[in-house]
């Protein structure tokens, strides 16, 4: 795996540009870097909308890596929205690994896993606001009640109470989302009653920031009338303001404990264990005690204003990278103006994208092919021009780009709805930098390619109609029609270089007896004959046409008499050598006539043609009293 010999561990997580994912997977890249290990990381982008096809294509990432290969498993569960995604990997680790697994914040039967101690998470919050602030009426917004880590933060923070001897009713616990939508009805909840909540604990980051703007959206001052605090120590905590305080959980640590785990376990994959991290507590103003993490939170205000601006430029820019991929009609065409965006990848260094074989000449395809094809590719951010690497899918990166020293490539999934296209391939020059994959990159290219298949097929369907109406049904010559438009060009073309034209007429003899004797399915047969004689003798510079019942005439240009005249010695003998095999009962025979010169500027396509009927109809008398009027 990415031809070099070291072994490989592979990340499965969706969103790689959160926080968690981040930062988690720079803990295990320096680890593997330090261990001397390959990371391959498959990112998904999620479900979005309600739109299944468009979910299904998302998934099929995980159909990418080579499951029985892999010398490592590391799973971020929590970060997928759909259960049907966590079912899809976890079938698949247990049907076909063979290696050590690690499952991050979320258990998981015969893995090793690393998990927060749900059961004592919250407790520094908790008394934290009862020893340092004096608070006993405290209320708490957990996460959805059928998550188990959201039932055991409740009971972390319901057991902290008890231990105080301070009571929790009905109105001081709030089942919310994990997510910004429930803000107003928390609120609703815990503002029911006479007695006023003295601070409002959130079981992540996300519900306290909701929770905090809806206090201040109703006139509430945070933290002189009511506090509030989170739960995982996102750096969004820091951009709010106030800044909320909150239990930080070591995400980093457990990148680098994941690593490590793999390490320790190669030889005996079917140990495993539970190993416990503790969330530690972060004062900042929604409690009232900034002065504690000045200095932190400064710093962080800082890179978030940055990141802001770099943010939002990007989407500035990816909104024009999609104006000009609307106008590429060529992967050649995609790949410049990628080449040209790409700087709003923050610390991408090398990036390939890999098409299933076949996309377009195939009608549908739904999972990736053994075989795969780079056409597009950076390394060390330069444009590697025009490609068409064909390789291994099980390599994941063609060896091209091989190093002997630990790789880190992240992979997302190249696709419009359920059609697989393929996969984008992404390699960061710095841990620090990693995951900074982009939906509306990733969106813009994958519809791109639709649009690019669509027109293909378009094209293809008029092609199709254009033969149809120019190609003549039995023989798959050209009809008159296409005679006339492909012939006229073919004959404007020699005049205007001054280049011969050699016209020929070529009519099969006795047509008629061999239809009133054998058949006309016979009589086909004799038409297909002479088509496949002409065909079996003629050039790509030459074009043949079926103009009549019985009649065929060949038009090439640039040749000279005698090489006109040995193409029909050719034909002559080509049939007679048909006649000497005995197949038919009948003989297959036909008459010539031809003109060979440079067309004069009077001259038209008609002039040669009718010069060349004259003579053929010569030379049929002559042929049919040379050979008599009966069939033999």
């Amino acid at each position: 795996m990415f031809s070099n010999d070291r072994k490989t561990v592979g990340v499965f997580l969706e969103k790689a540009s959160g926080e968690f994912q981040k930062v988690l997977c720079e803990g295990i890249t320096k680890t593997a870097q330090r261990l001397g290990y390959n990371i391959a990381v498959f990112n998904a982008f999620g479900r979005y909308g309600d739109n299944e096809r468009h979910f299904s294509g998302d998934q099929m990432i995980y159909d990418l890596a080579p499951w029985e290969e892999l010398d490592g498993v590391i799973l971020a569960l929590d970060t997928m929205d759909d259960p049907l995604s966590k079912r899809k990997i976890t079938n698949k680790v247990k049907r076909y690994c063979h290696c050590p697994v690690v499952s991050v914040r979320e258990m998981i039967d015969g893995a090793n896993n690393l998990l927060v101690k749900n059961t004592t998470c919250m407790e520094g919050m908790v008394k934290h606001f009862i020893e340092h602030h004096g608070f006993t009426k405290l209320c708490f917004m957990t996460g959805p009640q059928s998550h188990w880590d959201a039932v055991e933060r409740l009971q972390c923070f319901e057991n902290v109470m008890e231990n105080y001897g301070l009571a929790v009713g009905e109105h001081q616990k709030f089942y919310g989302d994990y997510w910004f939508n429930m803000g107003k009805e928390a609120c609703d909840w815990f503002l029911i009653g006479q007695e006023q909540p003295e601070a409002i604990l959130c079981a992540n980051d996300n519900m306290a920031q909701a929770v905090a703007s809806e206090l201040i959206g109703r006139g509430y001052h945070i933290p002189e009338d009511i506090c509030v605090s989170g739960y995982d120590g996102l750096i969004d905590c820091v951009g709010f303001s106030p800044t909320l305080s909150t239990m930080e959980v070591p995400f980093f640590d457990m990148g680098i404990k994941a690593m490590e785990v793999i390490h320790e376990k190669q030889e005996k994959p079917e140990d495993t264990e539970d190993i416990y991290f503790q969330a530690q507590t972060v004062l900042r103003e929604s409690c009232g005690c900034m002065k504690r993490s000045g200095k932190d939170v400064l710093m962080k205000k800082r890179k978030i204003f940055e990141e802001g601006k770099t943010a939002h430029n990007r989407e500035v820019q990816l909104d024009y990278l999609s104006i000009n991929l609307g106008d590429s009609d060529s992967i050649e065409q995609v790949a410049k103006w990628l080449a040209y965006y790409q700087y709003n990848i923050q610390g991408l260094s090398n990036y390939a994208v890999c098409f299933c074989e076949n996309i377009f000449n195939e009608e549908k395809i739904t999972e990736y092919t053994d075989r795969m094809v780079m056409r597009i590719a950076f390394k060390e951010r330069v444009e590697m021009g025009e490609l068409e690497v064909v390789f291994d899918r099980k390599e994941l990166i063609p060896e091209l780009f091989s190093d002997e020293k630990p790789q880190c490539w992240y992979f997302a999934p190249l696709h419009f709805q359920d059609n697989c296209y393929g996969y984008e391939a992404f390699n960061f020059s710095k841990p620090e930098q990693m995951g900074n994959l982009y939906f509306r990159w990733n969106i813009n290219i994958g519809n791109k390619i639709h649009d690019m298949l669509v027109e293909y097929k378009m094209q293809s369907l008029i092609l199709e109609l254009e033969e149809m109406y120019d190609k003549d049904a039995l023989t798959g010559m050209y009809n008159r029609r296409g005679w006339e438009n492909k012939g006229k060009l073919l004959f404007a073309r020699a005049k205007k270089e001054k280049k011969t034209i050699f016209l020929a007429v070529i009519d099969l003899d006795s047509m008629k007896q061999i239809n009133d004797n054998y058949g006309h399915h016979e009589g086909d047969f004799a038409l297909k004959k002479v088509t496949e004689a002409i065909d079996a003798l003629s050039n790509e510079q030459q074009i043949s046409a079926r103009t009549g019942g019985d009649e065929f005439v060949v038009m090439a240009k640039g040749i000279t008499e005698e090489e006109g005249k040995a193409f029909l010695h050719r034909l002559e003998q080509y049939l007679e050598t048909f006649n000497a095999s005995g197949e038919k009962t009948y003989e297959i025979h036909a008459s010539c006539g031809y003109v060979c010169r440079v067309p004069k500027e009077e001259e038209t396509i008609e002039t040669y043609t009718k010069e060349s009927d004259g003579v053929m109809y010569q030379n049929k008398v002559i042929n049919k009293v040379r050979r008599g009027e009966m069939l033999r």
